[in-house]
């Protein structure tokens, strides 16, 4: 079988290319041609450069040295010569953290800003990122022909929105949504540019399990109707059957490249054949989280409704459930983020809210690690400074900090196997590694309780098989409690003792280590 069709030029040509990222050339001597008619997924260890060459692929990063040549558009764009302007607006699309990240600081400020806002407060709605307007990024005063057909858009429109389940969310803040369902309103925003190439990195990274499967199906869709895709992926059983081609990099380099044939590559290890027992809480234990019947609402909108959970010293919790079912809206109570915390019974540590603790005294005592916390972290900090912020739950290090503080951030870093990017800028580092980062912040301060939401998303088996032997280690030394978010039921550490499900507001628990 050609490699792709005889005699088509490539839609997409690297040539002797290294991309620049700070004061650092990386994928030197770069060749890739993408043909029409074929889809790639990009795969490699964290850290061999998945999510930069996706940027570039995007022009979101600049290419240093030889030439990124698109032929989506009527002649011949030369990236090397015109920068970041690779194509006519919608000619190329990305969905990336970096999307996620200028979305959240364009609508909330600051990450407890989702919880502070009423249903009529301010900020764009869903329903409004999906007018063309918005969509296509048009400047009021630019005037543009009308299409020929003026329903042509809100019919594309109906149709993405219903794709993508978005009828539910249509009225809410965009601040208000949560990691999944912020994830699914890129995802429709850039499907509806109608783009000839479309760049997702991590795509599936934050969905639940069913909209994983319908996501796939989505981007068989789109392929069928001739939008070229390329994919990142940390996890192969990810790939859709529409991928044709893959490439795979490590150390920010292209080892190989070929046709892709679903099954044929190495099998996915990271499922354990067995799970060891988690031990039994010592009965009767003190009680460092409860919630009695607690409701939280917005508007007309039930986001909890009367749950119930109560997590003792020696338990350890798996939080699971679809996208929207309120598992950030339960951790921002727990967190100490949520106004609402106050009109319910909830009580930390032994302390019911509202009984004249302030937010800090909880949140001394909580490690965190969240999508959110990289959406909202200063990217230019240094590793070490962001490690040491979790002494002061603060996004940025704001204090001066004592020796030993700083033996405890390098010691928490080589825990890890970080100690070689104490230095380096968040934003330098792949998403994987930043996410390690943040697991180091958080442990830092020695916490009672370890909130961990979706710690694995965009990790490598290897990478997220070091976060849950740090999550295990964590809780067999029996100070910290431990909370833990996941769509991969695969993932959870074997420490975990009990499981909260949550669907439609309403929540179920069991135990288990039955």
């Amino acid at each position: 079988m050609p490699q792709h069709p005889p005699g088509a030029p490539p839609l997409v040509s690297f040539r002797d290319a290294a991309i620049r990222l700070g004061e650092r050339l990386l994928f030197p001597g770069t060749n890739w041609d993408i043909y029409p008619g074929e889809h790639w997924a990009i795969v490699g260890p964290n850290g061999s450069g998945k999510s930069l060459l996706a940027a570039a692929l995007a022009g979101r990063v600049p290419v240093a040295q030889g030439t990124l040549t698109h032929r989506l558009a009527e002649g011949v764009v030369d990236a090397h010569e015109l920068g970041a302007r690779y194509a006519r607006r919608g000619q190329v699309v990305l969905v990336s953290q970096g999307e996620e990240r200028a979305l959240a600081m364009q609508y909330s400020g600051f990450h407890q800003a989702r919880w502070n806002a009423s249903e009529s407060g301010g900020g764009s709605s869903v329903d409004g990122l999906l007018t063309r307007h918005s969509v296509e990024a048009i400047n009021p005063f630019e005037v543009l022909p009308e299409p020929k057909d003026a329903t042509v858009f809100e019919q594309r429109r109906q149709k993405v929105i219903g794709l993508f389940r978005l009828s539910p969310l249509l009225n809410r803040r965009v601040k208000q949504l949560s990691h999944g369902e912020t994830r699914k309103l890129l995802l429709a925003r850039a499907v509806l540019r109608g783009p000839r190439l479309l760049v997702l990195d991590n795509p599936f990274g934050g969905l639940d399990v069913d909209f994983r499967a319908e996501l796939r199906a989505i981007l068989d869709q789109l392929a069928r109707g001739g939008t070229a895709l390329v994919m990142t992926t940390a996890r192969v059983e990810e790939i859709p059957a529409c991928i044709t081609h893959l490439l795979r990099l490590d150390d920010c380099r292209m080892v190989a490249s070929g046709r892709y044939t679903a099954g044929a590559d190495e099998a996915s290890p990271d499922r354990p054949q067995t799970r060891p027992l988690a031990p039994s809480p010592k009965p009767g234990a003190e009680a460092i989280v409860e919630l009695c019947s607690v409701t939280v609402r917005y508007g007309e909108s039930t986001i909890l409704d009367s749950v119930n959970l109560t997590v003792r010293r020696g338990e350890h919790w798996a939080l699971m459930g679809p996208n929207g079912a309120g598992k950030s809206t339960l951790l921002s109570l727990l967190l100490a983020d949520n106004p609402q915390a106050y009109a319910n019974h909830v009580c930390l540590f032994g302390r019911r809210r509202g009984s004249g603790e302030s937010i800090w005294d909880i949140k001394a005592r909580i490690g965190w690690v969240a999508p959110e916390l990289l959406a909202h972290y200063p990217p230019s900090w240094p590793c070490l400074d962001v490690v040491l912020s979790g002494f002061h739950a603060s996004l940025g290090l704001f204090r001066d900090c004592t020796a030993e503080d700083l033996e405890r951030g390098r010691q928490v870093l080589s825990t890890l196997g970080l100690e070689r990017v104490a230095h380096q800028p968040l934003q330098e580092l792949s998403q994987g590694t930043q996410r390690l980062v943040l697991l180091a912040r958080a442990l830092v301060a020695n916490p009672e309780l370890l909130i961990l939401d979706e710690p694995c998303q965009g990790l490598d088996v290897r990478h997220a098989q070091r976060v849950t032997a740090a999550v295990d280690r964590v809780a067999s030394e029996g100070r910290a409690g431990v909370i833990y978010v996941t769509h991969h039921e695969e993932e959870i550490p074997a420490c975990i003792t009990h499981v909260l499900r949550l669907a439609g507001g309403r929540a179920s628990e069991q135990d288990y280590r039955k």
